[in-house]
């Protein structure tokens, strides 16, 4: 019987586009840390003159409260989001959906288009309901990720028997009942995925923000972290300290619903 040959050009291509693409997010991630902790950081990688003094920035009363700000945008997004998008997924699961197939594809296609496009119209609605403050703010930004969400979740729930349903229907259970005590539990890796996409998609987002948030004091985090950067001079340790904290909140999120989330792109696998 013939081994399996250890070296092939597969391979060697395979782990050379790996290597390439871990530096391409390493070498930007090691410049940080540095950055972070050098009293005379620039945009150049050097030995670190230690100090910390680009943290005690980072971490100032209004940088906290921007920070704070972005928890509450991406909170009330991933709310919104991800609770819209499990109600529209089940309907799309489950009911008789005229033009489903069309719809659904309509869905992911929207997935892929930037809210940039829309930022002017959405300006001018925005302006005429006297929405620039932070809840309609966040509840954009939710919506902003519900094509996706959307997709996600009813491949989810496609996956769950649909002889549970019936064996709850026979219990004389009502729809609300078989969603919350069917469906709910058995989709909570699917919502968790959903969860965390919708809060990170928010918490990256500048455009929307910067644009619909006309208080200095609503502002999120990566507004803040653009004013670091002046017209004539950067401060290249308080944006590499500030960027490190700004993205605790994102791995702690993570962290905490990482089987969930691991769960949730099982997809059909993981219930049946």
């Amino acid at each position: 019987m013939n081994k399996p040959r250890s070296f092939t050009v597969g391979k060697l291509i395979s782990n050379t586009t790996v290597l390439v693409i871990t530096l391409f997010f390493a070498i930007p991630m090691l410049w940080l840390v540095l950055a972070s902790i050098d009293q005379t950081a620039s945009f150049q990688f050097k030995m670190p003159v230690p100090t910390v003094n680009h943290y005690i920035t980072a971490v100032e009363a209004e940088n906290l409260s921007a920070l704070a700000n972005s928890l509450a945008l991406s909170g009330i997004a991933m709310v919104v989001g991800t609770t819209a998008a499990f109600m529209a997924a089940y309907v799309f699961s489950r009911h008789h959906v005229p033009f489903k197939n069309p719809l659904m594809l309509t869905i992911l296609f929207l997935s892929g288009i930037p809210i940039s496009i829309l930022i002017v119209p959405t300006y001018k609605m925005f302006a005429i309901l006297g929405w620039f403050s932070l809840v309609p703010t966040g509840v954009l930004l939710g919506v902003t990720g519900l094509p996706f969400q959307i997709y996600q979740l009813k491949n989810f729930i496609d996956a769950i028997p649909s002889e549970l349903e019936e064996a709850a229907f026979m219990e004389r259970a009502s729809s609300f009942q078989i969603l919350r005590l069917v469906i709910f539990p058995l989709t909570k890796p699917g919502l968790a995925s959903a969860a965390i996409f919708g809060f990170v998609n928010a918490w990256g987002n500048f455009l929307i923000p910067i644009v619909l948030l006309s208080d200095v004091d609503q502002q999120p985090a990566p507004v803040r972290l653009y004013g670091f950067m002046g017209s004539t001079s950067i401060n290249y340790g308080a944006v590499a300290a500030y960027s490190i904290v700004y993205s605790v909140p994102v791995l702690v999120l993570f962290l905490s619903m990482s089987r969930q989330f691991k769960a949730g792109f099982s997809l059909g696998g993981a219930v049946k």
